[in-house]
């Protein structure tokens, strides 16, 4: 089964291509050699067709460029790899259902009273933000909920156990890692007793996220304890470029009472039981009030997707939420591949807040891969005056994607960014603040993956008592992190190692 993964993955398609092409134009040279100039002529016109095709598709420039070297070089294994792997859109059955799930759930994001009163809340200044995230993902501002910050993944974990153990009706669970170990066997645990105690347990993991970690027919071990397990987006041994399309959301909801979401995975590393990369720095909120309903909805979005079917949502929906006193609007939403998501709303939520930014812009992030209009937003933030910091990791997950992360450090540092890295282990946490006015958490990530490619999740705050508690964070982060300054420097191999990938960096 192992064997069968590489050899139908993205790279072990690609090397058999590779293969092919070479040795049609060995086979072509040594026995067709009089032919050999017509190969030539036909590949020349296949490349020029499939350029001027990838030039003018409607897509993030940046992303066209590897494709366009591919084919360039190699027109043939270019254009075969490029018809298999680029188009990362969902099937149309998929579509379907998922169009078909957000019509029954419409009702219970599509208020416009609730929008209204979030739009008046968050003012001229910042309503903006929230009526960005509306059009793109469809989910509108929350008021009087009750809202959480963990600053590790430990805290959250002890809270999500005792809202676990207190559930009546349903919980539903979305996550990309699920890792036995503590965590996961405490949590297990608890949805084995709830099932058979008549509570509703419906559970979405990811197949490629789980794959070193899970067995691949542990769906079927988790159903017959009670508990409705789907895989979603199940890797088979066909080749086509929807395996991009990953399931990175981190969702809980226990009785449309509380919900919980963030960077934290179901995994030991997560709660600090597993120190391979030294301390784990994760971050995530715990909400009550009318937003939970929200949350849900993102859930049965990809759950629909995973399993196929469709639930009698309303049942889920907490038909009279607790309306708490707490000030500020939160915005949850998501983000995925088109054409469900037709912008890249995660970096559309980055850049809107930093383009409010007056003071400061504070974010933290396992990765830097980002895309010219990211940068250029850092940039230009940190040229206006704005104190623009970035925490990274200082021991990586990944030895390539942290020396691509480091080698963006030079061109953001000459404008002004301060970047840091968290010396204690490793940054997972992604997650921002701009002058302790509004703020972001969620699963996405400052890569190029995270930003196009996956569905992810998240949640805008505006004016929320717990962005005090994420400012205090962020001040301890910087006191235990390393100031990169003038005197840093990548290794020659690590510079090789960037120059040799920066045409595919897009694609990490």
């Amino acid at each position: 089964m192992k064997f069968l993964r590489i050899l139908f993955s993205k790279w072990g398609i690609s090397a058999l291509l590779l293969i092919l092409q070479v040795a049609a134009v060995v086979l072509i040279v040594l026995y067709l050699n009089e032919y050999f100039y017509v190969f030539q002529i036909v590949s020349w016109i296949i490349g020029v067709f499939v350029v001027f095709f990838i030039v003018n598709r409607r897509e993030n420039p940046e992303y066209k460029i590897p494709w366009l070297f591919l084919v360039l070089v190699l027109p043939v294994f270019g254009t075969l790899f490029y018809l298999m792997f680029s188009t990362t859109k969902l099937r149309k059955k998929d579509r379907l259902l998922f169009q078909e799930a957000y019509k029954e759930l419409a009702p219970y994001i599509e208020t416009e009273a609730a929008d209204q009163e979030a739009y008046e809340a968050m003012g001229e200044d910042y309503q903006g933000l929230a009526r960005y995230l509306k059009s793109e993902s469809g989910i509108g501002g929350s008021t009087h909920n009750d809202i959480k910050y963990y600053p590790v993944g430990e805290l959250m974990w002890e809270d999500m156990l005792e809202a676990l153990r207190n559930a009546k009706k349903f919980i539903l669970m979305e996550y990309f890692i699920v890792d036995p170990g503590k965590m996961w066997e405490s949590i297990h645990e608890i949805l084995v007793q709830k099932a058979k105690e008549g509570v509703e347990v419906h559970l979405v993991y990811d197949d490629v996220g789980t794959v070193t970690m899970l067995r691949s027919g542990y769906y079927k071990t988790l159903r017959k304890e009670g508990i409705d397990a789907h895989k979603f987006n199940p890797f088979r041994p066909i080749v086509s470029g929807i395996y991009n399309n990953r399931d990175h959301r981190k969702i809980m909801v226990i009785d449309g009472e509380v919900g919980f979401t963030g960077g934290i995975n179901l995994g030991d590393e997560y709660i600090n039981q597993n120190d391979r990369l030294g301390h784990w720095k994760d971050t995530g909120i715990r909400v009550k009030g009318n937003v939970v309903n929200q949350l849900s909805v993102l859930f049965f979005m990809n759950f629909i997707i995973a399993s196929g079917k469709g639930l009698d949502y309303a049942k889920y929906m907490n038909q009279n939420p607790t309306r708490y006193e707490q000030p500020g609007v939160i915005v949850p939403f998501g983000d995925g591949p088109r054409p469900i998501y037709e912008d890249q709303v995660g970096e559309g939520n980055y850049i809107n807040i930093l383009a409010k930014a007056k003071k400061y812009f504070y974010i933290t992030t396992p990765y830097l891969i980002i895309d010219h209009r990211f940068t250029q937003a850092l940039r230009a933030a940190a040229l206006r005056g704005v104190d623009v910091r970035i925490v990274t990791p200082h021991i990586p997950d990944k030895k390539a994607v942290f020396c691509i992360t480091r080698s963006s450090y030079k061109w953001l540092r000459e404008a002004g960014v301060k970047v840091y890295e968290y010396t204690p282990g490793f940054v997972h946490a992604k997650m921002c603040i701009s002058d302790d006015i509004v703020g972001f958490i969620g699963t996405i990530n400052m890569d190029f993956r995270s930003l196009t490619h996956h569905f992810e999740c998240g949640a805008l705050l505006y004016q929320h008592e717990c962005l005090k508690d994420m400012k205090e964070d962020f001040e301890k982060t910087f006191e235990v992190s390393q100031l990169i300054d003038d005197s840093f420097k990548q290794s020659f191999g690590a510079k090789l190692l960037v120059a040799l990938l920066a045409v595919f960096r897009v694609l990490f």
